[in-house]
């Protein structure tokens, strides 16, 4: 007995040690949850700081932000996290500079890691922002044009 505890152990041990994501345990969520009423829109467009303009407002469809953009060619980096980037309130790509369209729903992963993301404006004008749950550390956000 005192051996298979052993070899449990080890084996735990060492899973844990090579595991590059987090173990899941049936019942119990791994990743918290996204509190949306905390969540701003952060980037190039504000100096990446959390004010109230910025702030995402429950509205029709999930929650939301309209932001004035100038479609000059250039890209605009963003991502969506609170005023404290907390980590799992941290919002963007799964890679560096992933581009999101007008009018595509794309995917954000919630976590430390989660890069920033790029938008290209065709037209100045007003854009929403809408974001709403999706699953796990996702959440989704809808670009489209305000007005």
């Amino acid at each position: 007995m005192l051996k298979k505890a052993l070899f449990l152990f080890s084996l735990l041990t060492l899973s844990a040690c090579s595991s590059t994501g987090s173990i899941n345990v049936p019942g119990i969520s791994s990743a918290p949850e996204v509190e949306f009423s905390n969540l701003y829109l952060r980037g190039v467009f504000n100096w990446w700081e959390a004010n109230a303009p910025y702030k995402f407002t429950k509205g029709n469809g999930g929650w939301q932000v309209d932001v004035e953009l100038i479609a000059d060619g250039q890209p605009y980096d963003f991502k969506v996290s609170d005023a404290n980037w907390t980590p799992s309130q941290s919002c963007g790509g799964k890679y560096k500079g992933q581009p999101v369209t007008v009018n595509t729903t794309s995917y954000l992963i919630c976590a430390g890691d989660s890069e920033t993301l790029q938008f290209t404006p065709s037209d100045t004008g007003t854009y929403r922002f809408t974001i709403m749950s999706a699953s796990g550390n996702e959440i989704r956000l809808l670009i489209t044009r305000a007005g």
